[in-house]
């Protein structure tokens, strides 16, 4: 895990090669104060270049209960000795992660909030989609952009989400392409949600990859600029 006490350097100086970026595909950063005793209801998963989760801490459960104590990690579903991967970088991710969120790290840990004490959980509505997100676009999306990690800064994110998308969706992918289902179902909540236009399928997966591409953080950059509070 990167030193967050460490110089930092300019944003996105790394491309890549330096300090670890993430994507937010839904959410963003929390400004409200993080209280002395609160729990964070969240979904941690590692998943390897190929988008396959390797690791889940509770494959039983929709989710886990991680509890903070004076702003440090102090159990997860009440075990103070279970195994965190990445457990800085997660831990001050869920300090500083609105209610819902989900991000893609290039650790890369896959992080999923839905709750925190004191705050109204996710909705139903956002249960659905961000489950269908994270089911249907997170395993291409990353098998995709990982192509790109060490070459990608920001700057052209609509020519590379172009790119990504064509990788995610090949032209020559039939419609009933078995292997594109969970994506298509994915799209096709995504439109519902947010496009109120005819777009085709691959018009919606560019704009949504858009959105997610235009502002990559990197973590060292995070914490300078206070984005991040460790």
């Amino acid at each position: 895990m990167h030193d967050l006490d460490q110089s930092l350097d300019p944003i996105y100086a790394s491309g890549g090669k330096g300090s670890m970026r993430y994507f937010f595909l839904h959410g963003g950063y929390s400004r409200l104060p993080f209280p002395d005793d609160v729990s964070v209801e969240a979904k941690v998963l590692v998943s390897n270049g190929f988008g396959k989760i390797v690791f889940d801490n509770n494959p039983d459960q929709p989710t886990s209960q991680y509890r903070f104590i004076n702003r440090a990690l102090d159990s997860v579903d009440g075990r103070q000795d279970a195994y965190v991967p990445a457990r800085v970088l997660v831990e001050t991710l869920l300090k500083n992660v609105s209610i819902p969120t989900l991000l893609l790290a290039e650790i890369p840990p896959v992080l999923l909030t839905l709750g925190r004490t004191g705050l109204d959980q996710a909705s139903f509505q956002d249960y659905e989609y961000l489950k269908s997100m994270l089911h249907g676009l997170v395993p291409r999306f990353t098998t995709a952009i990982f192509r790109f990690s060490d070459a990608y800064l920001p700057g052209d994110a609509r020519n590379l989400s172009r790119e990504v998308a064509g990788l995610m969706m090949p032209a020559a992918a039939k419609k009933d392409d078995g292997d594109l289902k969970d994506l298509r179902g994915f799209l096709a909540v995504y439109a519902k949600r947010y496009v109120h236009e005819a777009l085709t399928e691959e018009e919606v997966l560019e704009r949504c990859l858009l959105h997610v591409l235009k502002m990559p953080f990197e973590l060292r950059s995070s914490v300078r600029y206070g984005l991040i509070v460790h």
